[in-house]
């Protein structure tokens, strides 16, 4: 039982402990204690003035107290934004204010407003502090109206106002302050319920994060495995699609692409000339110049490939690679003689990227061309077969060194 009486006593303690006021709820309780002081600042002007016109200038000294330290509360929750100094401001108007008005101020309005504190200091000042503040005044009103003190307000009250009214306080604080350590409970466990939820929140981010990645992973090397399927079946041409990818990659870069794009950009590359699956090897690995029919039926490697990847969500830029990587600025590429910016920009880069490999490598009937004569071939092409901001970016690449 003992034990019982003990760990409820660490619980209370320990949630008592805990502000309420953190985060939103901080600016709230400001905002909250902003409005409480300018309704007692014109509550005070207003009694004041009543006062001072009535000649009572003893009872005057409490409406002009809580006119001062309204101020003061308004200032450092409202300006500083802190609320410690508004609660001092408050705490020390409330003891000045109706300790003075129960000795000194007879009129029995001080007992009945000294009714609201547990509530309102629980509330606006937090638990502890209510608490406190509340004890004070039943002390108070048990030395006052229950010891000798008594004889100075005797013949003010009757006997019964003077027995039972520290009872009276003393249950009504109870009540309330039990109210209000409920109160106290339900926001800390509001509290700790949102902490919960954006720490769940967090992890889950995590994780997705982290499942994303997996997939991009797994994704980057399903399109790896599928251009090395791709470069593999034309022997003449093998690591034709990663050369390609690699110098539409530093093109992106000196163009300014962002790195999600660029990325982008490296595997539709990789991908750009996936319909070769669907070109006989006879003619893919030709040792020779192909004829007009075998060269016609290497071209349709474009529409193979768009129908290849069209079935893919996701991938419309992937599917216009592949579709339109021979196409020329001047309109007449193929399949379908697009021209300048109507061919898409992803295609365009590829394409230059396509044409310096094929320059640069070794093919069965001809020597790779020299850097001298790729550069030539690149200028004379600009504005024909290649973009040329494109192409002038491409050549700036070359002659610093950047491809290889």
């Amino acid at each position: 039982m003992l034990e019982k009486i003990k760990e409820k006593i660490i619980t209370v303690k320990k949630t008592m402990d805990r502000s309420i006021y953190v985060g939103e709820k901080y600016e709230k309780n400001l905002k909250n204690m902003v409005t409480e002081a300018y309704i007692l600042m014109v509550l005070g002007v207003v009694m004041f003035t009543i006062n001072v016109i009535n000649g009572d200038v003893l009872t005057g000294l409490s409406p002009l107290t809580f006119i001062i330290t309204s101020i003061i509360s308004i200032f450092y929750a409202k300006v500083v934004k802190k609320r410690v100094g508004s609660v001092v401001a408050t705490v020390i108007a409330i003891l000045f204010v109706f300790t003075f008005d129960v000795l000194f101020v007879t009129n029995g309005f001080a007992f009945l407003w000294t009714l609201l504190i547990p509530l309102s200091t629980c509330y606006f000042l937090g638990i502890k502090v209510g608490i406190a503040l509340t004890a004070y005044f039943q002390l108070l009103y048990i030395a006052v109206f229950q010891t000798p003190l008594r004889q100075f307000v005797a013949g003010h009250f009757s006997d019964i106002v003077l027995a039972r009214f520290p009872i009276l306080y003393f249950f009504n604080a109870v009540i309330t302050i039990f109210v209000m350590y409920e109160y106290h409970k339900s926001v800390l466990y509001e509290i700790d319920n949102q902490k919960s939820l954006k720490q769940e929140i967090s992890l889950q981010k995590k994780y997705a994060e982290e499942r994303a990645g997996k997939l991009e992973r797994f994704s980057f090397e399903t399109v790896e495995a599928f251009a090395k399927t791709i470069d593999a079946k034309d022997r003449y041409t093998n690591g034709h699609s990663f050369r390609v990818a690699e110098y539409s990659v530093e093109l992106a870069k000196r163009l300014g692409f962002d790195e999600k794009e660029t990325d982008t950009l490296k595997q539709e590359a990789l991908l750009h000339d996936i319909g070769k699956i669907g070109v006989p090897d006879a003619v893919l690995n030709k040792p020779g110049r192909l004829n007009d029919e075998e060269y016609s039926a290497i071209k349709l490697h474009t529409m193979i490939g768009k129908e290849i990847l069209s079935g893919l969500e996701d991938m419309h830029s992937f599917e216009e690679v592949a579709m339109y990587h021979h196409e020329k600025y001047d309109g007449n590429g193929y399949p379908s003689g697009l021209s300048g910016e109507a061919i898409p920009s992803h295609a365009r880069i590829v394409a230059l990227a396509d044409a310096y490999d094929a320059m640069h490598s070794d093919r069965i009937y001809r020597k790779a061309r020299t850097f001298g004569e790729i550069v030539a071939e690149i200028e004379k092409e600009r504005g024909k077969q290649f973009d040329p901001n494109y192409a002038d970016a491409f050549l700036a690449l070359l002659k610093e060194g950047a491809l290889d």
